[in-house]
């Protein structure tokens, strides 16, 4: 996977990109890897390794059938399994933070923010999605021309006493069941098939059949309809809103620390490593 930012995206976005492109350069993985700490039904520490599927608005993440790569977020997503324990704890408290260290560049990422999941309609467990995204999406970058034209429009706005709010697009339809449809879509058909599985960290079965590796290599149609359906109903994609990155660059020996204002605004602090 290769992320991609644009000039309307908050600068730690734009560094988390960066990094994350040169160290996947670097190595032989598709995505990469991250701690997601949370805090469990006891109100412990919990934290384990999850592998981010981008941002909303980048790569296959699109925002509806409609969009052509036009948007961009700050929105950071992950996936998981309806049954895990993950789940439990972030309907219990969305409080997270999820870090990387990019050891090929030494850097570290360490995000903090609220969780948002969002399950499948067939899941006991469906709401819709808490997390109004439209503060939280904008148009990529336009033409010279078009970029000349909006900043002459704002000037306009401006000079008679109106607010310019350049990265709010109220208007733009988000279509969270089509981001989350094409997440699942994207996960190789080993990973999908692993969503039909039974409840993890609970003791496994002895019936081997509960564990298909391909739901696709399934020859019962019946049987594979049903695997196919239970994985989709499994599926959570999660979204994070993102409040505050803190980003250590040691071969620069740099630490900034960026922290959201409002909706479209974010303030930087540049801190002791």
């Amino acid at each position: 996977m290769i992320y991609t930012s644009c000039s309307r995206d908050p600068e730690w976005k734009k560094a988390f990109v960066k990094y994350m492109n040169a160290e996947l350069a670097l190595t032989n993985e598709r995505f990469p890897v991250m701690g997601l700490a949370t805090v469990d039904l006891e109100g412990r520490p919990a934290v384990r390794m999850v592998s981010p599927r981008g941002f909303v608005g980048d790569g296959f993440l699109k925002v509806n059938s409609s969009d052509h790569g036009q948007w961009s977020s700050d929105v950071l997503t992950f996936c998981t399994h309806a049954k895990s324990n993950k789940v439990q704890e972030l309907v219990n408290t969305n409080d997270i933070q999820a870090i990387c260290w990019l050891p090929n560049i030494k850097v570290q990422i360490r995000c903090s923010g609220h969780a948002h999941l969002l399950f499948h309609p067939d899941n006991p467990n469906y709401t819709t999605l808490s997390l109004d995204m439209r503060h939280r999406v904008w148009p990529r970058d336009g033409t010279p021309e078009e970029e000349r034209e909006a900043r002459e429009e704002q000037k306009e706005i401006q000079r008679f006493g109106g607010s310019v709010e350049p990265l709010v697009n109220g208007a733009v339809e988000i279509d969270v069941g089509y981001i989350r449809e094409q997440a699942y879509l994207h996960h190789s058909p080993v990973l999908q098939a692993w969503y039909s599985w039974p409840a993890p960290g609970k003791i496994r079965s002895a019936d081997a059949s509960l564990y298909p590796m391909e739901i696709p290599k399934i020859k019962d149609k019946e049987e594979s309809e049903k695997y196919e359906a239970n994985a989709r109903r499994n599926y959570v994609l999660i979204f994070i809103d993102v409040n505050q990155v803190d980003i250590v660059d040691l071969n620069e020996s740099t630490r900034r620390i960026h922290t959201r204002r409002s909706d479209t605004s974010w303030s930087v602090a540049n801190v002791n490593p």
